[in-house]
């Protein structure tokens, strides 16, 4: 049991750490909707997972836990497809029933809108030019969507890989099933990944039910974020490597092409280097090496530089001026500069990021993980690459001067989130422990048990205050324009179709002597039905 308390007693301490820097920093929040998005989180929904984070630590030190915790996953390393189906099932019901079917971010928006242009069978959007500003609003515009102010032509800025992956879930109408059964997938390639490391499938399903646990992954998994597709990618595209043949080592440059472009190349880019740097440096696999880049070649080609082009080409939206006009500009002033920290948000930023990571995962994986990279640390091969990837990933987003905004778990560390139960595993069996092995497993229970369905809970909470900023709208409302000064981040919940096919289209407001010139001249047979601070609803006269 030694070294199961020397885990608890890091992972306790490193927990009050945390804790007693959050809460120093939210004893300075007057308003909690002053903050970013980010700080809000953290301050006001990530801080009350520390009680049961800390109660899980020490009822997984309880031997029947243990014993149970090992069963289970000895249970899924002997059937992990079965594990895998039945998560992909309540990883669905948790999309529909937990995140409402709703992407709650511009991130996620962004993907969903453009899938529904690609389910078209088009390239772009197209609405009325005169309603550009009010549909996007012009802090958003060339930011999440890019427009076209002659045409009315509209398209997501991200890279499309992921848009590509929705679109015929969008087309049957059911665009929330694609993360759910990502999720499943990526608990095979991470079994595949415990058996090929490991050689044992009571590690490898250890492997799967720390992964599973850990909110971070099922969470995102509920959403529409594109992190879970590369999470997939990469462990795909490490299980290619570790036997990297000739056909291998090519199809895991096709992989990693696509995964360059999902949503943006920065997460494979801090993935890829370690694995293709170990290829190259070794004289047995530079052919391999060759291969591989070979791989890269035709998608980077076709998509990474045919779709910047395309956006290239879609001329800026100025016809109602740029960010400083509108009310809109004076929220979004309230939201960026209402704390002196939050002007520069530096160590802040960091901390909280660490804090997301930690207290999203399985209680003690990172821990584990860390104490992983120490027991490997003369390792050569492999285990260095796992770790460099795994760094690379950490401190590349470092140099990046914002934070992640919306998300579920340090979204920034998503993409290599598959090192942490490799590293742990890895840690247990460097020098075999059984006590901690079944403590990781007894901890991994417990948070699938508690510590996911907690946050889910919160989630939920967040997306329902979230959606009900719109008020009900009545069959005869065609239009309902959202007042951006009340509420939170009001300007996400202006989600249309990329065509206008949806009723009621939802609009943000300029002000209302603008909003009604714009519906006289837009919707001229529409007039005011009803009003309340959040917003206006206009319906046929």
């Amino acid at each position: 049991m030694r070294p199961a308390l020397k885990v608890f007693g890091w992972s306790a301490a490193v927990s009050a750490l945390l804790l007693a820097a959050i809460l120093a920093r939210r004893a300075g929040v007057s308003d909690p909707h002053d903050l970013r998005i980010f700080d809000y989180l953290v301050l006001f929904q990530d801080v009350y997972a520390f009680p049961l984070y800390l109660g899980i630590l020490l009822l997984a030190l309880l031997a029947p836990l243990r014993r149970a915790g090992s069963e289970l996953a000895a249970w899924i390393g002997e059937h992990p497809l079965a594990a895998a189906a039945a998560a992909s099932v309540a990883l669905a019901a948790g999309a529909v029933l937990v995140y409402r079917a709703h992407p709650l971010s511009m991130d996620e928006y962004a993907a969903v809108f453009q899938s529904r242009i690609f389910a078209a069978g088009h390239l772009t959007g197209r609405v009325p030019p005169g309603l550009l500003d009010w549909l996007i609003p012009s802090g958003v515009q060339g930011k999440f969507l890019k427009t076209d102010a002659h045409t009315g032509a509209i398209a997501a800025t991200y890279w499309p890989g992921f848009a590509l992956l929705l679109a015929p879930f969008a087309l049957l109408g059911v665009p929330w099933l694609l993360n759910p059964l990502i999720g499943g997938a990526t608990l095979l390639a991470m079994h595949r990944l415990g058996v090929a490391l490991f050689g044992e499938r009571r590690d490898a399903g250890l492997v799967v039910l720390a992964t599973l646990a850990s909110p971070a992954f099922s969470v995102n998994a509920m959403s529409y974020y594109a992190m879970p597709a590369h999470l997939l990618a990469n462990a795909l595209y490490a299980l290619l490597l570790l036997r990297p043949t000739p056909a291998r080592a090519f199809g895991a440059g096709v992989l990693g092409s696509y995964a360059l472009v999902l949503h943006s190349p920065v997460p494979h880019l801090l993935f890829a280097p370690p694995w293709i740097a170990w290829l190259a440096l070794r004289p047995e696999t530079r052919r391999a090496a060759a291969l591989l880049l070979a791989g890269y070649l035709p998608l980077c080609a076709a998509l990474g530089f045919g779709w910047p082009m395309l956006l290239d080409g879609l001329a800026s939206a100025t016809t109602q001026g740029a960010l400083a006009a509108g009310p809109l500009a004076a929220l979004l002033g309230k939201v960026h500069m209402a704390m002196s920290w939050a002007r520069d948000p530096g160590l802040a930023m960091r901390l909280f990021g660490f804090a997301k990571l930690w207290l999203w995962a399985v209680p003690g994986l990172v821990v584990l993980a860390v104490l992983g990279v120490w027991r490997l640390r003369r390792e050569r091969g492999i285990w260095t690459v796992i770790c460099a990837s795994g760094a690379l990933s950490y401190l590349g987003y470092m140099l990046i001067p914002f934070d992640q905004g919306h998300g579920w778990g340090y979204r920034y560390f998503h993409q290599a989130w598959l090192v942490l139960p490799l590293l742990a595993v890895a840690a247990l069996r460097a020098v075999p422990q059984p006590s901690l092995s079944s403590y990781l497993a007894a901890a991994s229970a417990l948070s699938l048990a508690l510590l996911t369905p907690f946050d889910a809970l919160q989630v939920r909470a967040f997306i329902s205050r979230d959606l009900a900023q719109v008020p009900p709208a009545a069959a005869r409302v065609g239009v309902v324009i959202l007042n951006p000064l009340y509420g939170y981040y009001t300007w996400d919940l202006a989600q249309n179709d990329p065509f206008l096919r949806n009723r009621p289209v939802v609009l943000i407001s300029r002000g209302a002597e603008a909003d009604r010139a714009m519906m006289a001249r837009e919707f001229p047979g529409y007039g005011l039905i009803a009003a309340d601070p959040r917003a206006s609803q206009w319906g046929p006269r």
